[in-house]
């Protein structure tokens, strides 16, 4: 499900002893998850003129504070998880999920806690055989830690994807099904084991939700799990990312019904509002060449949701690079326009693909040719 916004956050930390971070994977297998920015598309952008391509050429890439910002945490939460220090990570997490704090582009921070483990698809299986070892002797030495065992569960429904691949599901063999529904049910298990815990974790139910839609769960049971989830943290929009996310035609959906739940999150009473619905179509464009062509989605509800957005988070870069693709995507020049204003020449290849695409937009933003 992988949007532009999430290969914002998808920078590898490579780290000696277990590899590094997983890449999502595309297609219809994605896992889903978390990130901030949209997808840039995936058709040509035409009438690229020479004047663009000359703006092009004079780009160089920028980074995000913010981002990097991540990067460094998930550096120094990924060192201890290589040197075993079981007893820091827990120390760690339990402040994270004390103080629910996030990063200043909304992404909560126990989030980015849990994606530091994350192994790359291309790590060999020997790595991900190492990725489970030191999990499990994370569980044997914290049994009752609600973080090793929500990090584990999370490893297995890494590892099910991972063997189940990245393609359509006509692609995947006997052996990639068989490993993933094995997986699947591990992963369940372990989530199982920890909702008896003392101690609650809000990643908890993001990875039951994500196993949930490989496993092709009741929709009541789904809707459950979504109510006391939203219940207990109504701010913590990836639930609605993910939710949203099962509910596309790809997987256990109608055309239609994420939009519809999109809606209805973003009513829900003390949760984020326009900004739910924002984060929602962010993440969700990656599956289309155009949202706003493509399916029912609102682009006024969309752009109330990214002034929000962009009022809380002014220093992300990647979230503003986001907020002008969108308003390319719809067509919404003066908003456009607003955004690029702000971002100058703040090119950033992940969410852009390309140097050209991101010339030809804000000429088009300024001048209305396209």
């Amino acid at each position: 499900m992988y949007s532009c916004v999430q290969r914002s956050l998808m920078i590898v930390v490579c780290l000696a002893l277990v590899g590094c971070e997983k890449q999502p994977a595309s297609g219809d297998s994605d896992r889903g998850g978390n990130s901030n920015v949209p997808s840039s598309g995936k058709g040509p952008v035409e009438n690229i003129d020479a004047d663009e391509r000359k703006a092009a050429a004079k780009l160089k890439p920028a980074r995000d504070p913010v981002l990097d910002e991540i990067y460094a945490f998930r550096l120094e939460v990924r060192k201890a998880y290589n040197n075993r220090g079981f007893d820091q990570l827990e120390q760690m997490a339990a402040d994270l999920r004390k103080k629910k704090e996030v990063f200043d582009n909304g992404s909560w921070k126990i989030v980015q806690f849990y994606h530091a483990f994350e192994c790359l698809d291309e790590e060999p299986e020997s790595m991900w055989k190492l990725h489970d070892e030191i999990h499990r002797a994370w569980i044997e030495a914290k049994p009752a830690s609600i973080t090793a065992n929500v990090s584990y569960a999370d490893f297995l429904m890494d590892y099910a994807w991972y063997a189940r691949g990245s393609g359509f599901a006509d692609t995947v063999t006997k052996e990639g099904w068989r490993l993933f529904a094995q997986r699947l049910e591990a992963a369940n298990a372990v989530l199982k084991k920890g909702r008896s815990l003392a101690e609650k974790d809000p990643y908890w139910a993001l990875v039951s939700l994500v196993v949930a839609r490989g496993e092709d769960w009741d929709k009541k049971d789904i809707d459950a799990l979504v109510e006391e989830a939203t219940t207990t943290e109504p701010t913590f929009w990836e639930y609605d990312v993910e939710r949203a996310t099962s509910l596309l035609p790809r997987w256990h959906g109608e055309p239609g019904d994420w939009e519809q739940y999109a809606e209805q999150a973003a009513a829900r009473p003390n949760g984020l509002g326009d900004e739910t619905y924002a984060r929602v179509i962010l993440e969700l464009d990656g599956y289309h060449e155009n949202i706003f062509r493509e399916s029912k989605a609102s682009w006024p509800k969309t752009k109330a949701g990214l002034r929000k957005i962009r009022e809380k988070y002014p220093r992300s870069i990647s979230l503003l690079s986001g907020c002008a693709l969108l308003g390319g995507l719809a067509q919404d020049r003066e908003f456009a326009k607003e955004m690029f204003d702000a971002l100058g020449d703040n090119y950033l290849p992940e969410i852009w693909e390309n140097p050209e695409r991101f010339a030809h937009v804000k000429h088009w933003a300024e001048t209305g040719k396209w």
